[in-house]
């Protein structure tokens, strides 16, 4: 059930065949189309975070309130039964290069585009002084697994497990009911989509590598946070100590989301 990453994790180590393959085909940007890296430093440097002041629990901008959370949080966090997420961190906004590196990974198999993204969720962790005990990748449900052949969260979680030396449980946490799409929905109706959609594994293993630890879940995108809030409402089975998420990209404002729409679809 765990995984440990290597010593160098976020540095590319293609396989003799691969590297003869790029020397003869080499790679071009997902984004710009420039040659010689699935996604090129121009492009990477282009991305963008959210402006600041961002809420303290969610990460989103606080254009109007005056305080450290937005209304949102706020509101939840004064409910009798407080949210079960502690904490979201967003590495960027979801456009440009990001969107097409995102898009390729999850619905073109480009997988080698999992390493550039690793690489930003492993900046924003830091930059937020993000301190867990265990990265979880959330979960596909097992028909939206065999179609696609892999689980995107699982790629990115990976690399960053090395490049933070945090472990890396993939099996602790599962997607138990599919689920419409989140893009088309409001924030109510996101919420009663999900609910119920995950379940901690079965038997002690999980509980016990749960109980006391600080989790930290990883996804590629957010919108408002209904999807890992409820697969952190699933985590508390375990009795954590406390549960973050930390995901690749979020849509600003509307922001474009290019042609896939279903961004959460999973």
């Amino acid at each position: 059930m765990a995984t440990t990453g290597a010593t160098n994790p976020l540095e590319p180590s293609a396989s003799l065949p691969q590297r003869l393959l790029d020397l003869l085909f080499p790679p071009r940007c997902v984004h710009c189309r420039r040659a010689g890296e699935p996604l090129c430093a121009t492009c990477r440097s282009a991305i963008r975070q959210a402006p600041a002041p961002r809420c303290a629990r969610c990460d989103l901008p606080l254009f109007a309130a005056a305080g450290p959370r937005c209304a949102a949080c706020l509101a939840l966090v004064r409910q009798p039964a407080p949210p079960a997420l502690d904490r979201i961190v967003v590495a960027s906004i979801y456009e440009g290069a990001v969107g097409s590196a995102i898009r390729a990974l999850k619905f073109r198999r480009q997988r080698r585009l999992a390493q550039p993204l690793a690489s930003l969720l492993a900046s924003a962790a830091q930059r937020a002084e993000l301190t867990a005990d265990l990265i979880i990748p959330m979960p596909l449900h097992s028909g939206r697994r065999r179609e696609r052949g892999y689980n995107q969260a699982t790629l990115l979680a990976r690399p960053l497990a090395g490049a933070l030396r945090i472990p890396l449980h993939d099996g602790v946490l599962a997607r138990v009911r599919a689920t419409e799409p989140q893009t088309r929905l409001s924030r109510d109706a996101r919420r009663a989509n999900v609910a119920g959609a995950f379940a901690l594994a079965p038997g002690p293993a999980a509980i016990k590598i749960l109980a006391g630890k600080r989790a930290l879940l990883v996804d590629d995108v957010t919108t408002t946070g209904a999807t890992l809030e409820a697969a952190a409402e699933a985590l508390l089975a375990g009795r954590p100590a406390a549960i973050y998420a930390l995901a690749v990209a979020r849509p600003l404002h509307g922001a474009a989301l290019g042609d896939d729409t279903a961004l959460d679809l999973r």
